[in-house]
């Protein structure tokens, strides 16, 4: 089984647990700005609503991007995070590649990334406070 992460909006994030040939689960947790606050417990919540744990993962699917700076930045570090913590390789994946494919580019690829990186698609908006 495979984890599908994806953070590219600010309002909400999308998961999806994925079998040797279907979508098993999937789930779109709103979530304006507190993405840290809830991702980790979504997928948990995900692994246990279909009686799964993350011994079961076999790799992590994450949308690279573009999208909001933030919160690209919170999923591609979980990602990194339980790819790495559970041994399992990771993929970053385009925003049109389909959860159904996931699977398929899994079985396709030959050599993993130890990690992946955000692709934000323009520079971030970070504006600095001015001192008083």
């Amino acid at each position: 089984m495979y984890l599908y992460i994806n953070t590219t909006e600010r309002d909400s994030f999308e998961l999806a647990l994925i079998g040797e040939s279907k979508l098993i689960k999937k789930k779109i947790v709103k979530s304006n700005r507190q993405h840290s606050e809830k991702l980790l417990k979504s997928i948990q919540a995900l692994l246990k609503s279909g009686t799964s744990s993350l011994a079961d993962i076999k790799g992590v699917a994450a949308v690279k991007g573009p999208g909001s700076f933030v919160s690209l930045r919170i999923g591609i570090s979980t990602a990194n995070a339980l790819a790495y913590a559970l041994q399992v390789p990771i993929v970053g994946v385009s925003q049109e590649k389909g959860i159904d494919e996931i699977a398929q580019l899994f079985k396709r690829l030959t050599s993993f990334t130890k990690i992946i990186t955000p692709e934000y698609g323009r520079e971030p908006d970070m504006v600095m406070k001015k001192r008083d």
